[in-house]
């Protein structure tokens, strides 16, 4: 969209190896343990979902912390629900409907308290409240817990389906939506 990078408060993410909208409703999911405390639709992120995570917060040693997830397909939790590591919270969408983008996921980790669709403006706004979010996942994110439930989830507002741990070779990731005869 034209802004140079030290304007861009976080990070934008597509499967590796997908191009164009291949990766459109893929699911989201939150990175540390936290509750939602926004999680609906914006005029230029789209869906967003916002999640303050104060248990890790307090780890690290940070009087706050939260991760911001935009561009959301569908918004699959509730304001005030708790989330845990791999638990899905949409699925990748294009944003702003009246200007889309090609799929991808926008996501921030913010240290300071901020409305869940603000933007920063300028680089100094940047660097006083948000982490980069590409060194934060590599540090704190356990990708081995992705998708993973004890048992399996529904998920009406993406479609029928079952998110559960690909890393496992007895369980799959399961998405089948009737309306269009998707399997």
């Amino acid at each position: 969209m034209g802004l140079p990078p030290d304007e861009h408060p976080g990070v934008d993410i597509n499967l590796l190896g997908t191009s164009e909208d291949a990766d459109l409703r893929y699911p989201v999911v939150a990175v540390a343990v936290g509750r939602v405390v926004r999680a609906g639709r914006h005029r230029v992120w789209g869906n967003v979902v916002l999640v303050e995570h104060p248990t890790l917060a307090a780890l690290l040693g940070m009087p706050y912390l939260a991760t911001q997830y935009a561009h959301l397909h569908d918004v699959l939790v509730k304001e005030g629900q708790v989330v845990y590591p791999g638990e899905p919270v949409g699925t990748i969408g294009k944003g702003d409907p009246t200007r889309p983008l090609l799929a991808h996921l926008h996501f921030e980790v913010r240290v300071k308290e901020l409305p869940p669709d603000y933007w920063p403006r300028t680089r100094d706004n940047i660097v006083g409240a948000y982490l980069d979010p590409a060194a934060f996942l590599r540090r704190h994110y356990d990708s081995a817990r992705r998708y993973y439930f004890p048992n399996h989830r529904y998920y009406p507002g993406a479609g029928a389906g079952a998110v559960v741990n690909l890393e496992s070779l007895t369980t799959v990731h399961v998405r089948a939506v009737t309306q269009r005869k998707e399997v």
